[in-house]
């Protein structure tokens, strides 16, 4: 094959994926214009998207891989528009995914993993029941499918059906004991039933043959928070952050348990870590600015509620922690301005009931106090002590 023929084709098609900031349709319709003209097998374009992939060139990869499906035949055809529908979905392109998967479907209605593969798309995408449908079929033609069973247990535990979910979970592990993804959302789904003893012994036996496992160490962290075991809960926090230092949800709960530990200088770093990430986290920048109130640094408090309720309006807890910041400062029309306005989006919420009770009985209004005290603590409420 002639190498200036082959460069020029990777060269122009990574051109036009800059060019046009990411698409790759033009790139595909050039790759098999250019191949076809020149007699480019198209094992040689699966040999150039396997190069891509080495780079990190995902969309050139995905240009290469459908031109390969778009010119191939038999089962390299099906395969390449099996892989393709993979790298659709790495980009992000979910709907484009599910059409790979089709085809590849259209050429071999029994291939496998496309079905499975198009389940975990249309799951993520909501279509609940049209996902099941596409494990049902993968079961049928494969019963001992392991991805498929994952995936049908991962849809069981997201609907909440629980024991349809550990029968799938065990299924798996049955077929391969050693799958450490499938045996950590067990060790989460015998959270959720209660089953603590034999979760934490699932948490331990996936660290043991993996000890680099993120979700392990982040919900086993979880875990150990809620047993009130904070020092061990925050070796496995770190553990997970090591690992991957953008992990968000680790941040986040990391920061809370330092912060709910006294630890504040440290709980204000992972906050700060986690706005520089991501900005528009709600929930961490509410944090943040209840942390800063709390170490009684009040104007830097009012600039994280602010942002908060810009990007969320509606942010209840926020809209309660402010009210109680313009109580602190004396600003009283304000601050029941705040109470009223979050009680209107919540009405149960217990603790904006509670802070607006102390609010009027410091004002001495205390029949309107006594009223909102009494639906904080009426049943089905937490109570609060006065």
């Amino acid at each position: 094959m002639d190498l200036d023929i082959i460069n020029k084709l990777a060269f122009d098609v990574a051109e036009s994926v800059r060019r046009n900031e990411g698409e790759t349709d033009e790139g595909v319709e050039f790759a098999v214009r250019y191949s076809g003209k020149n007699r480019i097998p198209p094992d040689f374009l699966l040999k150039i998207a396997k190069i891509c992939d080495s780079k990190g060139m995902f969309r050139e990869e995905y240009v290469f891989m459908k031109a390969c499906a778009l010119l191939a035949e038999g089962e390299q055809r099906i395969e390449a528009f099996f892989l393709s529908g993979v790298l659709a979905y790495f980009m992000g392109r979910k709907e484009t995914a599910i059409q790979e998967f089709d085809e590849a479907l259209k050429l071999d209605p029994g291939h496998v993993n496309s079905l499975c593969n198009q389940g975990v798309v249309l799951s993520e995408l909501g279509r609940k029941s049209q996902a099941e449908n596409r494990y049902l079929r993968a079961l049928a033609l494969d019963p001992g499918h392991v991805s498929t069973h994952c995936n049908y247990g991962n849809l069981f535990f997201e609907l909440g059906k629980l024991h349809e979910a550990e029968r799938e979970f065990r299924a798996v592990l049955e077929l391969d004991p050693e799958n450490a993804n499938t045996r950590c959302n067990y060790a989460s789904l015998l959270v959720e039933l209660g089953r603590r003893k034999e979760a934490e012994e699932q948490f331990i036996y996936v660290l043991e043959q993996v000890p680099e496992h993120v979700s392990a160490n982040y919900n086993y962290a979880n875990f150990l928070k809620e047993e009130g075991k904070v020092e061990e809960a925050a070796i496995h926090y770190k553990e997970a952050l090591k690992i991957s230092p953008g992990h968000i949800s680790a941040l986040c709960n990391y920061g809370n348990l330092l912060s709910e530990s006294g630890r504040t200088e440290e709980a204000a770093v992972q906050y700060r870590l986690i706005l520089s990430l991501k900005p528009e986290d709600t929930d961490s920048r509410a944090n943040y600015g209840q942390l800063l109130f709390e170490l009684g640094r009040y104007q830097e408090a009012e600039v994280q509620y602010k942002k908060t309720l810009a990007i969320d309006p509606c942010h209840v807890p926020t809209l309660c922690n402010y009210g109680n910041l313009l109580k602190r400062l004396g600003m009283f029309r304000q601050a029941e301005s705040m109470y009223r306005e979050a009680l209107e989006l919540d009405p149960e919420d217990i603790k904006t009931r509670y802070s607006y009770s102390l609010f009027l009985f410091k004002l001495e209004r205390f029949e309107e106090a006594k009223e909102q005290y009494i639906k904080a603590v009426s049943p089905g409420s937490s109570p609060v002590p006065y």
